[in-house]
């Protein structure tokens, strides 16, 4: 039930945030863009690399904080007793339920079902944006990889230091 209730919370403020990054200036995701929408804009300018690094450091502490506190109060409220095995499944719980959040709701429903205009960068309106249901797939399998490598990464320190 942790997991729902902390992986829903975690999944509900970084996605919020995305979206307020991609209503900002969508070019911040250039890279995620087609090969088509890609070929035909500039090149990400010194100030737009420096705007991804700046924007998504705090998204990177949302998730390394929140799983790690999440798991830390449930060992806590355990009282110690939770095996490394047990925090693993939890960290990697939360950021999977993230993941499945961002496959379906923001890649699948909103990039590729309804697609709003503030989501096109200018001058690639006449693009037709490609429905690229397979390309989100496979970023949520590795997705899922990210979350063993988290889960564990997270859950090492907290089983043999706490």
């Amino acid at each position: 039930m942790r997991i729902l209730r902390d992986g829903a919370l975690l999944s509900v403020v970084a996605s919020t945030y995305l979206l307020v990054l991609l209503r900002f200036n969508p070019r911040i995701f250039l890279k995620h863009f087609p090969k088509e929408i890609r070929e035909i804009v500039p090149p990400k300018s010194e100030k737009e690399r420096r705007m991804s690094i700046l924007l998504g450091v705090p998204l990177g502490l949302l998730f390394i904080g929140s799983t790690f506190v999440s798991a830390l109060l449930w060992q806590a409220s355990a009282q110690g007793s939770l095996s490394f095995w047990e925090l693993f499944a939890h960290v990697f719980g939360l950021f999977f339920l993230f993941n499945l959040v961002d496959l379906l709701i923001l890649d699948w429903l909103i990039v590729c079902r309804f697609t709003p205009r503030w989501l096109i960068i200018p001058g690639t309106e006449h693009i037709a944006m490609p429905k690229e249901y397979l390309y989100h797939f496979k970023g949520f399998l590795m997705g899922t990889v990210v979350s063993v490598i988290g889960g564990l990464a997270i859950a090492a320190p907290l089983h043999f230091l706490f």
